[in-house]
């Protein structure tokens, strides 16, 4: 069995109201631990809604997501600890940002995980450093970065909780070509 797999998967956004719109049907996928792909399609085609249902953002009106041989939404008190293990940064992970220096941007998921403070300074540091992020960048805020440095906090952010599986939504959206 794969780290993330999805079984007859289907989403309906606007269930039960005019707007109902088939998002996915019957969606049918199975990503082995260690495997490197892409989901590709044109705008609407559903490659954003599949992969916000991979660590239980959207719950599927239909079939179901297993990851790490756990089942997303079987058991409420397990989907906190299933959805550690699925590192999503978002299509302009800039956004994702909110506190008041890169570090505390970066230590965010990590403090909400319980870990030590020193477990925590690590990570933080580790990351930084696997993004390219300088030491001297760590008491700034990330509304002071440019752009890119930017998408380093954010992605920096996500790898520091350490999860089995990291996606990328469009990760080269609103990159110079």
């Amino acid at each position: 069995m794969g780290i993330i797999k999805a079984e007859n998967l289907t989403y309906v956004y606007g269930e039960g109201t005019p707007f109902r719109k088939v998002a996915l049907d019957d969606v049918n996928i199975d990503i082995q631990e260690g495997e490197l792909i892409g989901i590709i399609g044109h705008t609407g085609s559903g490659k954003s809604t599949l992969i916000q249902h991979f660590n239980g953002l959207l719950k599927p009106t239909s079939g179901k997501v297993i990851v790490d041989g756990e089942e997303l939404f079987a058991d409420k008190a397990r989907l906190r600890a299933i959805r550690f293990k699925v590192g999503l940064v978002f299509q302009y992970p800039e956004y994702q940002l909110f506190e008041e220096t890169v570090y505390k941007d970066i230590a965010f998921g990590p403090k909400n995980m319980g870990l030590s403070d020193d477990e925590i300074d690590i990570r933080v540091k580790q990351t930084m450093k696997l993004v390219g992020l300088k030491p001297e960048l760590m008491n700034k805020s990330p509304f002071d970065l440019s752009g890119g440095q930017k998408r380093r906090v954010a992605i920096a952010g996500v790898m520091a909780m350490e999860p089995k599986v990291l996606i990328l939504d469009e990760p080269t959206a609103g990159l110079d070509p």
